[in-house]
């Protein structure tokens, strides 16, 4: 998902045609406007790939869901915060820790200015307000799974190796490393747990993948003869590595608790809505998808 933020309009006491140019001379009075400020990280489009189809040479299934679901960064869970309100527009340092996150050329270049970042904070704030709407709550996560032999009568794979979910009712996601500095800060950001804690709506249970015999023969070929690329634990330790996409949808905030090294995390109720199977990290190469009812 792609998400541009509206025009942004500051009207302040120094001016130049734009925030990073450092080399022209400010002038009094003028307009600074930041257009197409878009905080989620561009990516190329997902390659098209052949949907799966009756000929015995299609050996890859098309991603139907490449753009839907956005990846958990500090910056994408700092929107959903906002999305389902969290904190109350009238939160000054709730907008100006989200303009950290968001907006950090902006925020390093101001934030010390005590006559410039009050307006600066006040177009944040509008900006929030016309844009939460479209801030996501779609999400997705990569994990390593391992596939076992396949089962002809079943037409599919098992997990194996600890990597089958039964019965799971709750999981951190994020993945985001609470020291990892975000605008040159460290650790906890105020009102922004960096990672969260899903309690899902009901338990999650997969623990067998459902793959086409064209596409299952195919994989099977290339694991054979191809050098294995990925995490070495993954490469050396699993059988058939593979990697799932667990697409998340996340819906209601319940408070905040703290993970078993102390550190912040968001309680929300959430779903899992499809799992996709891809053979490798780089989500190029499909093998199965499902939807789960929602």
């Amino acid at each position: 998902m792609r998400i541009k933020l509206f025009t942004l309009l500051v009207i302040l006491l120094f001016s130049a045609p734009t925030l990073a140019d450092e080399e022209k001379e400010f002038t009094v009075g003028s307009e600074v406007t930041f257009e197409n400020i878009e905080n989620l990280e561009k990516k190329p489009a997902a390659p098209k790939m052949p949907a799966l189809g009756k000929d015995a040479e299609v050996t890859i299934a098309l991603d139907e869901k490449a753009n839907e679901y956005v990846d958990l960064s500090v910056q994408n869970i700092s929107k959903l915060y906002w999305k389902i309100g969290i904190m109350p527009l009238s939160n000054d340092k709730a907008i100006d820790n989200f303009l950290l996150i968001n907006e950090c050329d902006i925020y390093t270049k101001f934030y010390n200015d005590d006559f410039e970042w009050p307006r600066i904070r006040d177009a944040g704030r509008k900006m929030i307000e016309a844009n939460r709407e479209i801030f996501p709550t779609k999400f997705k996560m990569m994990v390593p799974v391992d596939l076992g032999r396949y089962d002809m009568k079943r037409k599919g794979f098992p997990l194996i190796g600890g990597t089958a979910y039964r019965n799971m009712r709750r999981v951190e996601i994020g993945d985001n490393a609470y020291n990892n500095r975000v605008c040159g800060v460290a650790g906890n950001i105020k009102f922004y747990p960096k990672n969260i804690m899903m309690i899902l709506n009901r338990p999650f249970i997969y623990d067998f993948v459902s793959v086409d015999e064209h596409i299952a023969q195919a994989f099977i070929v290339r694991r054979k003869y191809e050098t294995l690329e990925g995490p070495r634990h993954i490469v050396k330790n699993f059988e058939r590595p593979a990697y799932a996409r667990i697409r998340i949808s996340l819906m209601e905030y319940q408070g905040e608790a703290k993970n078993k090294d102390g550190e912040p995390l968001a309680i929300m109720v959430g779903k899992i809505e499809g799992v996709d199977i891809f053979e490798d990290q780089g989500q190029k190469r499909l093998l199965s998808s499902v939807d789960f009812e929602k």
